[in-house]
């Protein structure tokens, strides 16, 4: 049978025994030693409650937990870089009110959104059949990418995600967008795609699942949309799904993104709460009482003259008579706010740092003049240009499932030019007079140093072109801008010689010279062949 340890066989022969005697014996000494281990676990479990009450467990409940480490939620990625399913939650609902209940946030969100996509985007195919695909769908009544854009801009500030259910036409590939509100978002859903050994596994995000409604069995999860790789289906190498996910501020470990307000959200609470509690008091400023000093009065007759103005307190305009012993003044609390004022400034431009923006945006000077100020929005276009380009790939990954959704309904034919690009507005206003004078510079540089062979053509052309990207004109490539500048020149060289001197003339002149006539002698280059020719042919032979 096995050894059985020593303290849990005389357990069970004590057992025994009592059983034998028909009674049931409790052994305190082992009731007590349960007593002890239940008090100390509920005094760690209420230690435990006590510090997630006080300082709460972010990143713990993902994948695993104090009691049991091997517990992990089996619908999300195992991963420690995930806020736990509550406070993810939480993290939606606060800054969904810092944006819509407190002017530092909503100034935030609407910053980032107005130098995004404040102007408008354009999207131009080369294709025109691809550009009327993409205009149908782009103002649709539906998707109305013009109102619905600068949403989507705002919800990924505010939410740090975004989801985006699709429906396809089957007749026409005709594509429409919604939006799935992320509070209704209960996980994502990976999948494990082996690597070539087989040796390990790389996790690629497979689907949305949604929070069960009620009344609802099972979840059904939403594909997101991706390129079928699998050979053996109908659809294979064509994008197919149910809907987008787009995250922002993601680890790349992650499955869930977190909001642009998420790190701020302590400090615009607060710096809000010291404004309203300094607007508050200033309100007392504009307050004031009626101070009456009687002189040589008792105790009695004070409460006497105090009662007589309760009844009849001064009124506006009114008239009071009293003698020498009465003194009356009004009296204003004294609040001193240069204090409050410079704590207040700490905490704003704290905030401001953590957002990337300069206090200029929100109507602070900051002792900040023209210059200072312009040299203070560098950081901020390079934040709305990663901005602007994570909105693009997003914006790319839709209208590409919209372009091929129309191409398999056969709207537009098998083979056609499908690129497209996307303009976003420019950030700022450039200065073009400085820019021209870079530019006029670093163009006579250039042709010097392509004339001494110093640089060649190449070169010359990709610092030319660099400087242009400065001023806003945007060159893909510029090696192949170089090549078709080039022959646009020796283009416009060949025509502008064939204006001055019509290079048709002199071929039929030298046609002419080399076909001898029927009365031309046999020795080629001899005849009448001055005579053939008129004064035109002439003068275009002789240049």
């Amino acid at each position: 049978m096995g050894l059985i340890p020593g303290r849990i066989k005389n357990m069970f022969q004590k057992r025994s025994l009592h059983e034998r005697n028909g009674m049931t014996l409790l052994n305190l000494d082992e009731a007590k030693r349960w007593d002890s281990a239940r008090a100390e676990a509920d005094s760690a479990a209420q230690a435990k409650l006590t510090a997630e009450a006080v300082a709460p467990q972010l990143f713990t409940l993902t994948t695993g937990d104090g009691e049991d480490p091997g517990f992990r939620r089996i619908t999300s990625l195992a991963t420690l870089r995930d806020l736990n399913p509550l406070m993810h939650d939480r993290m939606l609902q606060v800054c969904y009110f810092l944006r819509v209940t407190t002017p530092f946030g909503k100034r935030i969100v609407e910053i980032i959104t107005s130098y995004t996509v404040g102007k408008g985007v354009r999207v131009t195919a080369k294709d025109p059949r691809v550009q009327d695909v993409i205009d149908a769908f782009w103002n649709d009544e539906i998707n109305n990418l013009d109102e619905n854009l600068p949403m989507w801009c705002d919800e990924l500030t505010t939410f740090g995600e975004m989801c985006l259910p699709v429906a396809r036409n089957p007749v026409d590939g005709k594509i429409r967008v919604g939006y799935i509100d992320p509070m209704n978002i209960d996980t994502i859903q990976f999948a494990q795609m082996a690597t070539a050994d087989g040796t390990a596994s790389i996790n690629v995000p497979y689907a949305v699942l949604l929070r069960r409604e009620v009344g609802e069995v099972l979840q059904k999860p939403m594909l997101l949309v991706a390129r079928i790789e699998d050979p053996t289906q109908d659809n294979f190498g064509k994008l197919a799904g149910e809907c987008f996910y787009f995250t922002l501020n993601k680890a790349k470990s992650a499955s869930r993104g977190f909001s642009e307000l998420f790190a701020l959200a302590d400090w615009i609470d607060l710096f809000d709460q010291m404004i309203f509690d300094f607007g508050d008091k200033v309100r007392f400023l504009n307050s004031f009482v009626w101070h009456y000093t009687v002189n040589g009065a008792d105790p009695k007759k004070v409460d006497e003259f105090k009662n007589k103005l309760t009844k009849d307190p001064p009124k506006q305009g009114g008239v009071m008579v009293t003698n020498e012993q009465v003194k009356i003044e009004a009296q204003t609390p004294e609040f001193h706010g240069q204090d409050m004022a410079a704590g207040a400034g700490m905490v704003k431009l704290y905030g401001l740092g953590g957002a990337g923006l300069p206090p200029t945006f929100f109507g602070d000077g900051v002792d900040a003049n023209r210059a200072s100020a312009v040299e203070m929005n560098a950081p901020v276009q390079r934040k709305i240009q990663d901005r602007q380009n994570h909105l693009a790939r997003c914006l790319s990954k839709v209208l590409t499932f919209v372009v091929e959704s129309a191409t398999e309904a056969g709207v537009l034919p098998q083979g056609i030019d499908t690129s497209f690009s996307i303009e976003f507005p420019e950030i700022a206003t450039r200065d073009l007079a400085k820019g021209a004078q870079t530019l006029t510079g670093v163009a006579v540089a250039m042709q010097t140093g392509v004339q001494e062979g110093w640089v060649t053509g190449v070169t010359a052309a990709r610092a030319f072109h660099t400087i242009l990207a400065e001023i806003g004109v945007d060159i893909e490539d510029s090696q192949e801008e170089y090549a078709s500048a080039q022959k646009e020149k020796d283009d416009r060289t060949q025509s502008q010689q064939q204006d001055l001197y019509p290079q048709d003339a002199l071929a039929k002149a030298l046609k002419k010279l080399k076909t001898p006539g029927p009365n031309d002698s046999d020795e080629a280059g001899t005849g009448p062949d001055d005579d053939l020719l008129d004064a035109a042919e002439q003068r275009s032979l002789v240049n």
